[in-house]
């Protein structure tokens, strides 16, 4: 069986250029391989890539790994940091931690995009701090960056915007604009975006029709670009004569310069790109001489040169000014559930799988302790398998014994039942063949018809299969009722015990104390029964969801509240959703 170890693809390399990012004889299909170095790739929050395969990965809290071609991959951590974000140029990457400190991973070249206190010695070996040219500005804390070509933007904390180039723009005074907000960069752009607090959008640098202004006029000092707010960009980026915007809603903008990279069609302001137009796209990264858009269906769209980095076509490259859609690598098609990122260099492209989704990460932690099983799968050969009996037969809709019954019958090992498992908790598919074989032997169809989060939201709205009760104090009851009475005090709420010890670690820790007899916990937060069952609507689907029935004001309180008292997973997306909410009201 051809299994795959990682999840993690790149297509290209400098010596066959993008690697036959597009391969002819497949019909522009783009050529994935796994890329077998990097461990842990569930830990993988973020992937920037540079010059050639080059790439710096950041996983966990403050853990980075580079990767230089022909070389083993290199660790560095920064102490008593926690890292922010991480952006790439050319020959450098910067890192952002939430002390607002910056620092940077570099090699000593006429490129060179950052000051660097020892460029010389400079060579990918040491992650170095970036100072700023004036010494009065080292210590003030920068919140968003950007890199742009050459030279990298800074936006600190005031809302200032500060110009951190080494030697391509001396001249540019440290700070050049107030009350910055966000700053969008790109790879080997000449030019730089960003908004402000008053929720407009400015452009400055090399123009070649790709400021979105209406003209092709450079511009050495920020010019406002018309019918933009800044509310409604969630991506903005240049590439080489290019820019492409993404609003909040998935509608995909461009405007550039045709010239010789075949990018778009000479449009001077940002105008929708017709193909995209009913796609919602939710990923965008464009390298140096290709563009990459991904949609909330996992489809991968992309345009520029193809098949080479180069802009002329005496390299044989392919021209596509418009996007074409690319086939993904077999694991991801047909799974939604797994939300993709990527990333583009000079020669490389990165696809690898985006773990927010805390929903996923929190049943992956559960897999992989094998806490809190209460069932067990037999195989042959006396081989059992601890595994919680919910989760499984939800997935299958098949009883436990069943499964155990089809399964014997073919001689499948412990690791591929393991594989298989993967997919069950929390929809890994790392072995695509394995993953049919065990499927057809379990006469479910493939690919599989669920997510396992659509499984987990079926779960929620099954009562019948809830075997455990929430007891609410109701705070409407007369506090002086015989104690005779005193479970009349408290409201119910049915839900799955694998469930709430999976989300919260409170509930971890409570069930850790309480028999398995028992059926029934009090809840002593002190919420409102309506705010606990969005709570646990929300361990179950990943979703806040209001009515008109609530007052929104006081839900979003007692929620916010809550994150912390039931020890929810550290990435929870739930503050951002409701912040959402509360810029609708």
């Amino acid at each position: 069986m051809n299994q795959t170890k990682t999840q993690i693809f790149y297509s290209g390399n400098r010596n066959n250029s993008i690697n036959q990012l597009i391969d002819q004889n497949e019909n522009k299909s783009p050529r994935w391989t796994p890329l077998s170095k990097i461990k842990n790739a569930n830990k993988v929050r973020k992937i920037v890539s540079g010059y050639n395969q080059n790439c710096l990965i950041w996983k966990g809290t403050n853990n980075l790994e580079f990767h230089q071609e022909n070389s083993e991959p290199k660790s560095f951590t920064i102490e008593n940091e926690e890292i922010k974000d991480i952006q790439s140029g050319y020959q450098t990457y910067l890192i952002l931690t939430k002390s607002g400190k910056v620092f940077s991973l570099a090699q000593s070249c006429p490129y060179c995009e950052v000051p660097l206190s020892d460029p010389e010695s400079s060579t990918f070996e040491k992650i170095r701090p970036v100072p700023f040219f004036n010494k009065k500005e080292n210590n003030r804390k920068v919140e968003t960056f950007a890199m742009v070509g050459w030279s990298n933007y800074f936006v600190c904390k005031d809302g200032r915007l500060g110009d951190g180039t080494s030697n391509q723009a001396k001249n540019i005074p440290i700070l050049i604009f107030e009350n910055v907000t966000r700053v969008f960069g790109g790879v080997q752009g000449y030019c730089f975006f960003f908004t402000t607090k008053n929720n407009e959008l400015y452009a400055c640098g090399a123009n070649s029709e790709c400021l979105g202004i209406g003209n092709s006029i450079n511009q050495k000092s920020p010019v406002k670009v018309p019918n933009w707010k800044a509310e409604d960009i969630l991506f903005l980026q240049t590439n080489d004569n290019y820019s492409t915007l993404i609003t909040k809603e998935g509608k995909t903008y461009g405007c550039g310069r045709v010239g010789s990279n075949g990018f778009t069609q000479n449009k001077s302001t940002f105008t929708e790109i017709e193909e995209l137009k009913n796609k919602k796209v939710v990923e965008y990264f464009g390298g140096t001489k290709i563009s990459l858009a991904l949609t909330n269906e996992n489809e991968l769209f992309g345009w520029g040169f193809e098949t080479n980095n180069h802009p002329t076509d005496q390299y044989g490259n392919i021209r596509i000014q418009t996007p074409h859609k690319f086939n993904l690598p077999e694991i991801y098609q047909n799974n939604p559930s797994i939300k993709l990122k990527i990333t583009c260099g000079t020669h490389c492209v990165y696809l690898y799988p985006s773990y927010n989704n805390c929903l996923i990460q929190d049943f992956q932690k559960l897999f992989e302790s094998e806490i809190f099983c209460d069932s067990k799968l037999s195989l042959n050969e006396n081989t059992q398998i601890p595994i919680h009996k919910i989760i499984v037969e939800s997935r299958t809709n098949l009883q436990i014994s069943t499964i155990e019954d089809l399964l014997n019958k073919e001689s499948f090992s412990k690791q591929e039942i393991l594989l298989f498992l993967k997919w069950v908790y929390f929809d890994e598919i790392t072995n695509v063949d394995l993953l049919k074989q065990i499927f057809n032997s379990l006469n479910l169809s493939y690919p599989p018809k669920n997510t396992f989060q659509k499984d987990l939201h079926d779960l929620f709205n099954d009562e019948d299969s809830k075997d455990f009760t929430l007891l609410i104090k109701n705070d409407d009851e007369d506090e002086e009722e015989d104690e005779d009475d005193e479970e009349d005090e408290y409201e119910e709420i049915l839900v799955h015990k694998i469930i709430l010890l999976t989300r919260s670690g409170l509930f971890r820790e409570m069930f850790e104390n309480i028999t398995e007899e028992s059926k029934s916990v009090k809840d002593y937060s002190g919420k409102s029964i309506e705010s606990i069952e969005i709570l646990i609507k929300y361990f179950y689907t990943e979703k806040i969801e209001l009515t008109a029935d609530h007052d929104p004001l006081l839900i979003i309180e007692e929620l916010e509240d809550s994150i912390e008292y039931y020890q929810l997973n550290e990435n929870s997306n739930i503050l951002s959703q409701l912040n959402q909410i509360k810029n609708k009201l």
